[in-house]
């Protein structure tokens, strides 16, 4: 146990030493500009800015509450809000191997006993639905584009790719939450023959009944896609302010959603130096020319978020049953 907690030790200080020198090369190269965030000092702009990132949290917040209830557990807002904010911090300040989604999903099961499937199951779900939405918003605004994506190489590419995504997503749903597959017991026959079928069993049977409410499947699909309109317009604002006005909203929701599919990849804290890097070539890539909005934007947009996500660490530190995050990783 002792040489696992080092190993992620090492693990995480490898990422760390990763974003850094992403952040470095930017800098120094004058791809990233910090000064260019100083108007976000004004206490208007900044209340404004952090406002659109706490109502993005909160529409997250939702879209795993309403997993979580479409299990027939009890969940309210603000407690579930609370939890969510917690996981924030931790992505930002995990230790060891643990990040924010085991987090949360330990002090769900704390709270509410006997929960820990639906705890496990419905953190896996919030990704992979909020990860389908992102490939729907940039599939939309690609095709609503799609006159400029085909004259640009890499920007058709990209919409091979994410329309790839799309129809992988899609079918993959559709089996999971098929009743009729589920009823003749073909996916658990494929699965049985897997190595840790059994895990991977109890996997798919709890999966399976996120299929089962229609409307409640939508409306997570449909929050997510609000979340994401409200970051978007946080990252429009941050660009008016750092200078670029000239580049059209349309431009941020279609760079967006893929910037965030790079960050959502755990090969650094919170997304940090990935982020900036991919923001910055996707941005390149659909203008056709250097700008420094896209590390300036993203940025802006993590300071802000790792500063709301303070207030998960105040929620933490008022728990009675705060656990180590080493003993968290034991347990979970």
């Amino acid at each position: 146990m002792v040489k696992k907690h080092a190993k992620n030790i090492l693990i995480q200080s490898a990422k760390v030493v990763f974003s850094a020198g992403i952040i470095y090369w930017l800098v120094q190269s004058g791809k990233l500009n910090f000064s260019a965030l100083k108007n976000f000092l004004s206490p208007g702009v900044a209340a404004l800015g952090l406002g659109l990132i706490l109502t993005n949290l909160f529409f997250v917040s939702e879209r795993w509450r309403i997993l979580i209830r479409s299990q027939g557990l009890p969940a309210h807002v603000f407690p579930v809000f609370k939890l969510s904010l917690i996981g924030s911090f931790f992505n930002f300040a995990m230790p060891g191997g643990v990040g924010g989604d085991v987090i949360k999903a330990f002090y769900f099961t704390r709270d509410n006993p006997g929960s820990k499937v639906v705890a496990v199951t419905s953190v896996l779900m919030d990704r992979i639905l909020g990860l389908f939405a992102m490939i729907i918003m940039a599939l939309t605004v690609m095709l609503w584009d799609i006159q400029h994506i085909v004259k640009t190489p890499a920007l058709l590419t990209l919409f091979w790719f994410i329309l790839s995504l799309f129809i992988v997503f899609c079918v993959a749903l559709a089996l999971i939450f098929s009743p009729y597959l589920y009823k003749r017991e073909i996916l658990k026959r494929v699965i049985l023959k897997l190595p840790l079928s059994e895990k991977f069993m109890k996997l798919y049977e709890s999966v399976h009944l996120y299929g089962k409410d229609g409307k409640r499947f939508f409306a997570v699909i449909i929050i997510s896609l609000i979340a994401q309109v409200g970051t978007i317009l946080f990252l429009y604002l941050a660009g008016n302010l750092a200078g670029f006005s000239e580049v059209p909203l349309n431009t941020y929701f279609l760079v967006a959603p893929l910037g965030f599919m790079a960050t959502a990849i755990p090969i650094s804290p919170a997304g940090v130096g990935v982020g900036q890097a991919a923001f910055y070539f996707l941005f390149n890539i659909y203008l056709g020319e250097q700008t420094e909005i896209g590390p300036t934007i993203i940025t802006a947009l993590q300071v802000g978020m790792f500063l709301i996500s303070l207030s998960g660490a105040f929620f933490y530190l008022r728990r009675g049953d705060r656990t180590k995050a080493s003993d968290i990783e034991q347990l979970a």
